[in-house]
């Protein structure tokens, strides 16, 4: 199912251009906060609308505005989850859950699905007041899902979680990836676009421009002001082949390359995304094997670029590409430059994981 915006919205003193196209499971908005991400989040459910512009969603044309199309929000059957997941407090979890598909006359929704997909059997009869954060965005999701929507829209869903209740619900967000609609999922947090993301779009300087994946997203200027990173990141994506309990460790294949990282709470032969900061990659000539590095990866050299704050080399291994940040003086000294073969250093500490 396709998602195609084309709009420009104007605001007194904001103005946002936006343009991209997607076919993917889950399409993720980022940038920072105030940049517009949940404006066009909202243009997309029929919200607002746009001074002029075309947005279709699997052919079908919900706004065009030299035709006078404007396809209201309640027709266009997009689910939207908002940041506050806006629950009836006097209903049961159950009861919550079915609001929207009693309103729209379905007389079957899918409750027991929705409730084992999200977690939910145990909580149906109790009342949003006694639920914690992460149990409360469940339901606004499975609420949400009731309603048989085309699209289902994710508002920021892990903001205001603390760490615990964050990691909670993203097994959730992962099965529902799988197993749900297609998700067009607003977020300024990098870990949540690794990690669950298919595209990116970028919005920030008054624009959303569809970016691509992950990978080659974050690999852009834009998307490390966006982020607030201080270096670039490669996002490596692979499967866990074994587990190593007494060692602390998950072996895993990435792109053909083996690649140790602490242990994962992931079945062997689950798909993994390793994120590397590239200020963590270091680079030898030969391979140190009295180093306390774990991951040592006979690389190529792709690429040099110069940058204020150093050097980025950009290594390629059959499909397996990395960045590594390096000082300048240090490049001079191993005489670094596209196609010399070198070994990348990363720590298994050093590189987050989400699967």
């Amino acid at each position: 199912m396709t998602l195609e915006v084309s709009a420009l919205i104007i605001r007194d003193a904001f103005s946002l251009e936006v343009n991209f196209s997607s076919d993917a499971r889950i399409t993720c908005l980022f940038g920072r906060s105030g940049s517009g991400k949940t404006t066009v989040a909202e243009l997309v459910a029929g919200l607002i609308r746009p001074d002029r512009g075309r947005i279709t969603l699997a052919g079908d044309v919900l706004f065009d505005g030299d035709a006078g199309v404007s396809v209201p929000s309640w027709e266009r059957r997009i689910g939207y989850v908002f940041q506050d997941v806006r629950l009836f407090p006097h209903m049961t979890v159950r009861d919550n859950l079915l609001y929207g598909a009693r309103r729209s006359g379905d007389t079957s929704p899918a409750l027991d699905q929705t409730a084992i997909l999200l977690g939910l059997e145990g909580l149906l009869e109790r009342r949003p007041g006694s639920l914690s954060g992460g149990e409360a965005r469940r339901v606004a999701i499975g609420r949400a899902l009731l309603t048989r929507p085309r699209l289902l829209i994710l508002d920021e869903p892990l903001a205001g979680l603390d760490g615990a209740r964050r990691g909670d619900l993203l097994p959730y967000l992962d099965r529902l990836a799988r197993d749900g609609p297609p998700i067009l999922y607003v977020s300024h947090a990098v870990d949540e676009v690794a990690r669950l993301a298919d595209r990116v779009v970028l919005v920030g300087e008054g624009r959303a421009l569809e970016a691509g994946p992950p990978d080659a997203a974050f690999d852009r200027p834009e998307a490390e002001a966006a982020a607030g990173l201080s270096a670039p990141l490669s996002i490596l994506s692979g499967r866990a082949i074994a587990h190593d309990p007494a060692g602390n460790a998950t072996r895993l294949d990435l792109a053909g390359t083996p690649f140790l990282s602490p242990l994962l709470d992931v079945a062997v032969g689950e798909r993994v995304r390793v994120i590397v900061d590239a200020r963590d990659v270091a680079l030898a000539l030969t391979d140190p094997v009295d180093a306390s590095f774990q991951n040592r990866l006979p690389m190529r050299i792709a690429a040099l670029e110069a940058r204020p704050d150093g050097v980025l080399v950009r290594l390629e291994a059959g499909e397996l590409r990395l960045k590594a940040l390096i000082t300048r003086r240090a490049s001079e000294q191993l005489r670094l430059e596209p196609g010399r073969e070198v070994i990348a250093l990363v720590k298994a500490t050093a590189s987050a994981r989400y699967a």
